[in-house]
């Protein structure tokens, strides 16, 4: 029995404090945002090779428009963009001569107008490290799928229709409420015709 309670222990350690660096990705935020609206999105970068990662590349997805990278302080910030003047609008962002260390993370941030419409936002990321080794988080990857070291999922945010959303619930809220409603008056009905019943019944003796 204390054999069997010290192999559950030592398997849920490895479990917690051994978990493959698979399971860490660099990733987008927030996850889900509504239509049309100005957002503040983060990128969080984790460093999971034996060298820093130095630069991080972002593809701004098409639709999004108004990008804005946040200053961060260590790093060289440049923009690739499409266009002139008022037509112009960022493809990608750079953040370069920075470093995040062995087992740390950091984060980036920008603000940038989401599409006007339901759609799913698909970020795809190159991370390079000190050693010249580049991440493409560019895979379209299921959880039955096996990364390696050079490959890893993108990040997605799902543009929904938020205002749409609120009427679906009122909606579904309003006739539930009528339902209850409905519920109540039968209950009171059906208690009203059991009591004139027994009433009946009691005058009949």
């Amino acid at each position: 029995m204390k054999k069997r309670f010290s192999i559950l222990i030592t398997t849920l350690l490895f479990t917690f404090f051994f978990v493959p660096s698979a399971f860490a990705h660099v990733i987008v935020k927030p996850s889900q945002v509504g239509i049309g609206s100005y957002q503040t999105f983060t990128v969080g970068v984790p460093t999971e090779k034996d060298n820093p990662t130095v630069q991080l590349r972002l593809i701004i997805p098409a639709g999004v428009t108004n990008v804005t990278p946040n200053v961060k302080q260590g790093w060289s910030i440049e923009t690739k963009q499409t266009g002139t003047s008022d037509d112009k609008n960022v493809t990608e962002i750079d953040w370069t001569d920075g470093s995040i260390p062995v087992e740390q993370r950091d984060e980036f941030s920008f603000s940038a107008k989401v599409p006007a419409k339901e759609t799913t936002l698909q970020w795809i990321a190159y991370q390079t490290y000190e050693d010249g080794t580049v991440v493409t988080w560019d895979q379209k990857l299921t959880k039955e799928e096996k990364e390696d070291d050079t490959k890893g999922p993108y990040s997605e945010t799902h543009i929904v229709d938020d205002l749409k959303a609120a009427n679906d619930m009122k909606t579904k809220e309003d006739a539930e409420s009528k339902q209850n409603t409905s519920t109540m008056q039968l209950s009171l009905a059906a208690l009203a015709l059991a009591a004139l019943a027994i009433a009946l019944q009691l005058r009949k003796k």
